[in-house]
């Protein structure tokens, strides 16, 4: 996966200006507000949900970053119901263009559960949000709200104890897939590459806020 290098040197005054990391989302509210949480330094986020379809999205990024100076952009987005020829062709723009690609199949959903489990059977969306349901009224007694919320502004916060757990069931999920940005990855289900991102946004967080 091809990304921009870090290597802007402009200056504002007598302070250097922070590096940038476009990621466009496929969500208006739901992968914004989990990426915007991310307690990171010497860097800037900037998480926009479009709420289009995969190919506007990826065409959306393509003139951000012809029209903006950033140093990373990264494209988020689910299989869903899109046609298989779309999805595949915003998987391959994105690549063409050296954008950090981090998508789900079925959703972003995916993502969260396996921050408790390891799920590698096929289900729908409403099956996720059911799932995510269950798990959050098991742990009401450790502080979990009694239901998953969608668009919940808190859900990094929430997570983010688990997340090792997420990281790692999600690479083995992925090990049997060539890669993210092959044409076929219509067919890889379940899978999600949301945790290169997670990955690339914690080099930017200090180590004691890791744990």
């Amino acid at each position: 996966m091809g990304k921009k290098k870090f290597s802007r040197d402009k200056k504002t005054g007598t302070k250097e200006q922070l590096p940038i990391i476009l990621i466009v989302c496929e969500g208006e509210r739901t992968e914004p507000n989990y990426f915007n949480q991310f307690e990171v330094t010497n860097i800037k986020i900037e998480s926009r949900g479009i709420g289009d379809n995969t190919k506007r999205l990826v065409e959306y990024a393509i003139n951000e970053s012809q029209t903006n100076d950033y140093d990373q952009v990264w494209c988020v987005f689910d299989r869903d119901s899109f046609p298989k020829d779309n999805f595949n062709s915003a998987v391959q723009s994105a690549q063409n263009n050296n954008f950090g690609i981090a998508y789900s199949n079925e959703s972003f959903e995916l993502w969260y559960i396996l921050h408790f489990e390891f799920l590698n059977s096929q289900i729908t969306r409403d099956q996720y949000i059911k799932k995510l349901n269950d798990i959050f009224k098991s742990k009401k007694d450790e502080g979990f709200p009694d239901s998953y919320k969608k668009n919940d502004p808190d859900i990094y916060r929430i997570l983010k104890p688990y997340q090792h757990t997420a990281l790692k069931n999600a690479k083995n999920l992925s090990k049997d897939y060539e890669s993210e940005s092959k044409p076929s990855s219509a067919t890889q289900c379940p899978v999600t590459y949301v945790y290169k991102l997670v990955e690339e946004l914690n080099k930017w967080i200090p180590s004691r806020r890791l744990d």
